[in-house]
């Protein structure tokens, strides 16, 4: 295999990426400002994917630990009462759009 392989053109632009997620950049803005310093043009999936690669199976998404003693919990609210379902009419095509749960499966037939 000749030559080296593959090398991102954002590694030597690591820290600057790092420093951008920290502060809570987009990736849209990250892009933005690597073209206008550097001059470098890439897409803000590029950079995701590089983030992504690079991240060591750390969760993108976490939410803060609750504070238990300045809120107290709450209840969730009650639930909305369903509507009632309606009974299933005996002139009512018979096709697969007309389910009644109450009633078993039954394999249709094709009409000519």
């Amino acid at each position: 295999m000749p030559g080296k392989p593959f090398q991102s053109k954002l590694i030597p632009h690591t820290e600057f990426i790092r420093e951008s997620r920290a502060r809570g950049l987009g990736y849209r803005e990250i892009a933005a400002e690597l073209r206008s310093r550097f001059g470098l043009r890439t897409a803000p999936a590029n950079i995701f994917s590089f983030v992504k690669v690079r991240a060591r199976r750390r969760p993108v998404f976490s939410l803060p630990q609750r504070e238990t003693s300045a809120v107290p919990p709450t209840r969730p609210a009650p639930a909305a009462p369903r509507p009632p379902t309606r009974p299933a009419t005996a002139t009512a095509p018979a096709n697969w759009l007309n389910y009644d749960p109450e009633k078993p499966l039954e394999k249709l037939t094709r009409s000519p």
